[in-house]
């Protein structure tokens, strides 16, 4: 199990960066929407839909909405539903199992089609910005360090439980490791880049902020597969599941970022 694994790693790392350096402003965005489309599809099963050609239906949905999104140049726009999204994920994730409105199918292909879409905004806000690739590397760099930071951090320290009832794995310690990690990682990339006190300190803001979210993204997925009663979200990358099981934090993470970056006049 442990080679699929790693050679499936090694290839979606090759046509990532292929992705990031080779392809013009077009190019990634049909990248990233072919690859978001992929994940409708999944998402699809994860609001209990069964059917492979409602499934089918429903990434079409998003690709078509994907489309005229761009079309009408309204990436930006369209990110402003990122914080009402995630307060309901919130939501959800703290009164989960109790609460009972999510259960809807309707409602979770709203939130998957939503989320997906305003990941694929902020991912084609990114690229059409001057600084692309220092941003990407950071955004990618706060969910990669969030998540090692909080894997280390949890087996270590790790005992008061985060979410009991959606993750059981995941602590608040695993969670504080993350932040250290990341907040490290922001300062140090401060002092290369010489940036002022205050440029730094509104970094270290929006990287606190993304983690958290981050976190988020992966906890209200697991809750959507723990109501399913599935492991991953479909079995398309040998040893890694699904798509989604890669992009969870990326949907929520990616977002906020962008949103934020665009706030403080970076984007």
């Amino acid at each position: 199990m442990l080679l699929p694994r790693v050679l499936s790693a090694i290839v979606m790392a090759v046509v990532f960066v292929y992705a990031v350096v080779a392809l013009d402003d077009i190019g990634f965005m049909f990248f990233t929407g072919a690859v978001l489309v992929v994940a409708a599809w999944e998402w699809a099963r994860l609001s209990g839909i069964k059917v492979q050609q409602t499934r089918i239906a429903f990434a079409g949905m998003v690709a078509t909405l994907s489309y005229g999104v761009a079309i009408f140049d309204l990436q930006r726009a369209v990110l402003w539903i990122t914080p009402m999204l995630w307060c309901f994920a919130l939501y959800w994730v703290i009164a989960y199992p109790t609460q009972k409105a999510w259960k809807g199918r309707f409602l979770r292909l709203v939130f998957g089609l939503s989320i997906l879409l305003t990941t694929w905004c902020a991912l084609a806000v990114l690229k059409q910005g001057s600084q692309f690739v220092t941003y990407l590397i950071l955004l990618m760099g706060l969910i990669w360090g969030a998540d090692t930071g909080a894997y280390f951090s949890g087996r270590l320290f790790g005992k008061r439980k985060l979410a009991r009832h959606v993750s059981p794995g995941k602590s608040w310690e695993g969670v504080i490791g993350g932040l250290v990690l990341t907040q490290a990682g922001l300062i140090a990339f401060a002092v290369t880049q010489d940036l002022s006190l205050v440029a730094s300190l509104t970094l270290a803001l929006i990287g606190l902020v993304t983690v958290a979210v981050s976190v988020l993204g992966d906890l209200t997925e697991s809750l959507f597969k723990r109501h399913e009663g599935i492991k991953d979200s479909s079995h398309l990358i040998p040893g890694h599941g699904g798509v989604m099981d890669r992009i969870d934090s990326v949907t929520s993470a990616a977002p906020v970022f962008v949103l934020l970056m665009m706030n403080v006049g970076w984007l």
